[in-house]
């Protein structure tokens, strides 16, 4: 089954290495002005996007083993801009990690979570599946 939205969505395609952030960035961006999308809604993507695919380019991967990284982006009908970023790397669904406790003192917290519970905040609905051995971690927005 072809998860939903798939050939609405504009795409590319780059190696799972911090080196693409920036192609990947500009290419999301380009597509969110296209779409009309604010300013604070623009700069919430580009915080999003860049922390997520950093995630992926740091952990995603076994050491020596990249694989290629693809964002496409566009508008739905139903949940407005969408970004969706897929990767063939290990199983992991971020949004089933538990939020970090930020009431406790900065040097009791355990290292991580930090970057999800931002991308959660920050966006309007996140989701995630497992397609053809890819993650598929979908980011809407509303402008």
């Amino acid at each position: 089954m072809k998860p939903p939205h798939e050939s609405a969505l504009t795409w590319l395609h780059l190696p799972g290495r911090p080196e693409s952030l920036e192609k990947f960035r500009d290419f999301v961006l380009e597509h969110a002005r296209a779409a009309a999308m604010s300013e604070s809604v623009e700069m919430k993507i580009d915080l999003v996007l860049e922390e997520v695919l950093l995630n992926v380019f740091h952990y995603a991967f076994e050491a020596g083993k990249g694989g290629t990284v693809a964002v496409g982006c566009g508008m739905t009908p139903e949940k407005g801009f969408l970004v969706r970023v897929t990767d063939p790397g290990r199983p992991f669904d971020p949004l089933a990690q538990p939020p970090p406790d930020t009431t406790l003192d900065i040097a009791e917290r355990e290292v991580g979570g930090l970057g999800i519970l931002l991308a959660r905040k920050m966006s309007s609905a996140m989701a995630y599946h497992r397609y053809d051995d890819r993650n598929v971690l979908d980011i809407y927005f509303q402008a």
